[in-house]
């Protein structure tokens, strides 16, 4: 089978989110190594700096804020249309677009079947982020005409799915939940004397760590607020926040409104092979999504995953799709959303017994291997892919 993907994204991670970066390569690179050929159409932004095993069409764009997304969404509809025409193709895959309608277009122009990810549900998360509810409406229009042409939608949570089906009115007979996956290989466990030499860290602490976009609803707040009373306990605590985004600007202040500024270090954007060892040298992984409006309950954490491949135990707050196989496996500790004392009440029970821990940990990794790789997730995709296409 011909795949063309498509993905709105800055593949270099500067503009875009590190983790929609990791889940397209990753996802290309396993249906790729299923027997499929992969094409990946991407607005060019910069190349990608790794060597992958499929072909990437960067295609031109106006590097302006507004005007790249416009330009990319009829620069691809050229692009496709030219290689469709040109070499053929039985699928176009696409990321969640917002504003674009050249993949499904040149799907329904040649009679190819379409599918499409759904990572969240945009107008929540818009809102929270405080776009104008013009720009929520026009993401409105492009993701229900995109949803409603498609063949198919694979929803990273189930939470996801339920918000599609009652807002587009999309039926739930042409959506599936699929989770998302991890490198398993690429984010194992590690010596991790050897990390924290790599990382210039020292030894003699206990390192909490989140890995990740910086959004609103990422929870770092609660984190902040929890280490004050962590801190009043154990002072051998540091705190590490890996990643970068919108919300970033605001975290160190706030640290230092809580007094514990000299306890958190904020590293700002990591590359791809820095993230495996930061998930090795923390003694806990955090993923504190808050509760407000729900946008941080749904989210199909990779991160989590991330911590749980490298063997380290995981606090989270209830998020439907995620903190239930943590729950289910034991491989961490669910607490509720927006609690800075139930969250400190967790760091202080984990770094107090290594020995929970350490079996938290080991039941991470083995919950990993035995269904969360990126391989079960694409097996799951071409295997839905396969169904609506004989269906139809």
């Amino acid at each position: 089978m011909r795949v063309f993907v498509t993905f709105a994204g800055d593949l270099t991670g500067q503009r875009t989110t590190p983790g929609g970066v990791v889940h397209v390569i990753e996802v290309c690179r396993n249906i790729q190594s299923s027997g499929h050929k992969i094409t990946l159409f991407v607005p060019d932004f910069g190349k990608y700096p790794h060597t992958v095993p499929f072909r990437i069409i960067y295609v031109p764009i106006i590097r302006a804020r507004f005007l790249a997304s416009v330009s990319f969404a009829l620069s691809l509809f050229f692009c496709l249309t030219v290689y469709i025409a040109k070499e053929g193709c039985d699928v176009i895959y696409e990321n969640d677009v917002m504003y674009s309608l050249g993949g499904i277009l040149c799907a329904k122009l040649f009679f190819k079947k379409h599918f499409m990810n759904v990572h969240g549900f945009s107008p929540e998360e818009m809102q929270m982020g405080g776009h104008s509810s013009l720009r929520v409406k026009i993401v409105e229009f492009f993701q229900r005409t995109n949803y409603r042409l498609s063949n198919g939608l694979f929803c990273v949570t189930p939470y996801i799915l339920e918000k599609v089906n009652l807002h587009y009115r999309i039926p739930k007979s042409k959506m599936v939940y699929i989770f998302n996956g991890v490198d398993a290989e690429r984010c194992r466990p590690m010596e991790r004397a050897e990390v924290l030499k790599t990382l210039g860290l020292e030894p003699h602490k206990h390192y909490i760590g989140f890995i990740g976009y910086l959004y609103p609803w990422s929870g770092l707040e609660c984190l902040i607020e929890a280490a004050s009373f962590v801190l009043h306990e154990k002072q051998d605590v540091h705190f590490l926040i890996v990643g970068h985004g919108i919300w970033g600007t605001e975290l160190a202040g706030l640290a230092v409104r809580f007094g514990v500024r000299g306890h958190f270090s904020f590293t700002g954007y990591q590359p791809w092979e820095k993230i495996p060892l930061y998930s090795n040298v923390f003694d806990v992984g955090v993923t504190p999504y808050v509760g407000e409006k729900g946008v941080g309950r749904y989210r199909s954490s990779m991160k989590t995953l991330e911590y749980l491949a490298a063997g380290t135990p995981v606090i989270i707050t209830h998020a439907e799709g995620v903190s239930d196989i943590v729950e289910k496996a034991r491989c961490g500790l669910v607490i509720p959303p927006d609690d800075p004392r139930a969250l400190a009440d967790a760091i202080l029970l984990l770094t107090t017994h290594p020995e929970v821990r350490g079996e938290m940990g080991r039941l991470g990794r083995q919950l990993v291997l035995a269904g969360y790789t990126w391989q079960h997730t694409v097996n799951s995709m071409l295997d839905f892919m396969n169904r609506r296409i004989e269906s139809s």
